[in-house]
C-alpha cells in the first residue's frame, strides 16, 4: 500500500466514521426524543428522519448506523496498522502490513454490497435520500476503489495467511484490535435497542416499547402545550382526542405510522369507545392532484387516495388502507385498480376517478392552507406534529388529552 493510498483511505475512513457517528446520533434522538427534528431533514426528497424510521433503520434491533460505525472502525485500523510492507526473506511481503491492501479490498467489497442494497432501498423503495447516508456511501466507495489499486497480495491468498498475519501483529496493534472488538460487542449489547414495530410485525410488539421517564414526559408535555392549536376543519363529534393525519400512500413514513398506531388506536377503541377520532386526509406527493409537488415521483399516490375514498363508500376503508400500505412497494395505477377491485369487488374505479379526485384536491388545498410541507403531518387536538411520534409517546399524549377532556 503506497503512502498516498494509505493517506486517502485514512481520510475516507475518518469521514465515514464522522457520518456514521452523526447518523447514530440522529437515529438515537429520533427514538428517544419525540420533539426532535433532524438537522438533515431538508425536504421530502432529502429526509434523514424518513430513512432512519423506515424498515431499513436497524437489524435485530441494532441501528444500521452502528454497524456502519464498526465497519469504518475496522477499515481505519487496517489502514493505520497497514501503512508499510514488511519484507520477507523471499523478497515478498510478510505479516498483516504487507497484506493490508488486500484485507481492505475484501472488507470494502462486503461494505460495497451492503451500500448498494441500502442505496436501492433508499432511492427506489423509500424514494427518499439521507444526506448522512450518502456521505457513508461515498466513503465506502472511495475505500473500495483505493484498496483495489493498492494490493500487494492477492485476495485469494488471504484465507491461507490469516493465522500467520495475526501472529505477526505488533503488541500495540493486537491490543488496539482487542479493545476495538470488545467495545463493538459492548455497544451492540448495551446501546438501546430499536424495538419499534415494522411493517408486518405483530401488534404484540407494542408492549416492548419502553415507558418514557416522568421528567421527560413533563418536559415534553409542557412543550406540546406551548404550541398553538388551530382549527383543521374536522369536527370532534363527541371525541375528546381528534387525530388528523395528512397522508400519502407511497410515503414510507406514512406506512410506518400506520403500523405503529394501529394497536394504539385499537387499544383506546376498547378502553375509551368514541373518545378518540382518527381521520386520514389526503396529501399525495404527485402533481396530478397536488399542485405543490409537480416533480415528485409518487405516480400512484393520487389513485391510492381515490381508492380509499371509494372503498370508504363501500364500507371497506380499513381493508383498503391496509392493502395499500401492505403493497406500497409495488403500487402503480394498474395495481391500485386491481387492489381496489379485489378488496371491494367493484369495477367502477375508472368511471368514478375524476369525481373522487376533486375531493383529494380539496384535502390538498386544506393542507396547503395549514402549511403542510411533508407527510405524514398530524394535528392532535389542533397541535401540529411533524412525522410519527413513537407509539409510547402517542399514548402519553392521548392520556394527557383525555384527562383534560377538551376536544378540538
Amino acid at each position: 500500500m503506497s503512502p498516498r493510498s494509505r493517506t486517502l483511505i485514512l481520510v475516507a475512513a475518518l469521514a465515514g466514521l464522522g457520518f456514521s457517528g452523526a447518523s447514530l446520533s440522529v437515529h438515537h434522538r429520533l427514538l428517544t426524543d419525540p420533539s426532535y427534528t433532524s438537522f438533515c431533514d431538508v425536504n421530502a426528497t432529502f429526509n434523514c428522519s424518513q430513512v432512519y424510521l423506515s424498515q431499513y433503520r436497524s437489524f435485530q434491533g441494532v441501528s444500521t448506523a452502528l454497524f456502519g460505525l464498526i465497519w469504518f472502525g475496522v477499515a481505519l485500523l487496517l489502514a493505520v496498522f497497514g501503512g508499510a510492507s514488511a519484507p520477507a526473506a523471499d523478497g515478498g511481503t510478510r505479516g498483516p502490513l504487507g497484506a493490508a491492501g488486500a484485507y481492505l479490498f475484501a472488507w470494502s467489497t462486503i461494505g460495497l454490497a451492503v451500500v448498494l442494497y441500502l442505496s436501492y432501498a433508499s432511492f427506489f423503495v423509500l424514494g427518499t435520500a439521507c444526506l448522512l447516508c450518502l456521505g457513508t456511501y461515498v466513503a465506502v466507495l472511495a475505500i473500495f476503489l483505493l484498496s483495489g489499486t493498492s494490493q500487494s497480495v492477492s485476495v485469494a491468498d488471504l484465507p491461507g495467511r490469516v493465522g500467520k498475519d495475526l501472529q505477526a501483529m505488533s503488541p500495540v496493534a493486537l491490543t488496539v484490535a482487542v479493545l476495538f472488538v470488545g467495545s463493538s460487542v459492548a455497544a451492540i449489547a448495551y446501546l438501546p435497542k430499536d424495538n419499534l414495530p415494522k411493517a408486518g410485525d405483530a401488534p404484540t410488539n407494542q408492549a416492548q416499547q419502553a415507558v418514557p421517564a416522568e421528567d421527560a414526559v413533563a418536559k415534553w408535555l409542557a412543550d406540546f402545550e406551548s404550541k398553538p392549536r388551530v382549527d383543521v376543519g374536522v369536527p370532534a363529534d363527541g371525541a375528546k382526542v381528534v387525530i388528523v393525519k395528512w397522508n400519502d400512500f407511497q410515503c414510507p413514513s406514512c406506512r410506518e405510522g400506520f403500523v405503529w398506531y394501529k394497536p394504539v388506536l385499537a387499544k383506546y377503541a376498547q378502553s375509551h369507545p368514541g373518545a378518540i377520532k382518527y381521520v386520514v386526509k389526503d396529501f399525495p406527493l404527485e402533481g396530478e392532484c397536488n399542485y405543490t409537488t409537480p416533480n415528485m415521483n409518487h405516480y400512484a399516490a393520487c389513485e391510492s387516495s381515490v381508492a380509499l375514498r371509494l372503498a370508504r363508500e363501500a364500507g371497506k376503508a380499513d381493508e383498503m388502507e391496509k392493502w395499500l400500505f401492505d403493497n406500497q412497494a409495488r403500487l402503480t395505477t394498474d395495481v391500485v385498480k386491481e387492489g381496489y377491485t379485489s378488496v371491494t369487488g367493484l369495477n367502477n374505479f375508472t368511471e368514478r376517478y375524476p369525481t373522487m379526485l376533486a375531493g383529494v384536491r380539496q384535502d390538498v388545498s386544506d393542507g396547503v392552507a395549514l402549511q403542510i410541507g411533508q407527510t405524514p403531518t398530524y394535528f392532535i387536538n389542533g397541535v401540529r406534529v411533524l412525522g410519527n411520534l413513537q407509539p409510547q409517546w402517542l399514548e402519553v399524549l392521548i392520556e394527557h388529552e383525555l384527562k383534560k377532556g377538551t376536544p378540538q
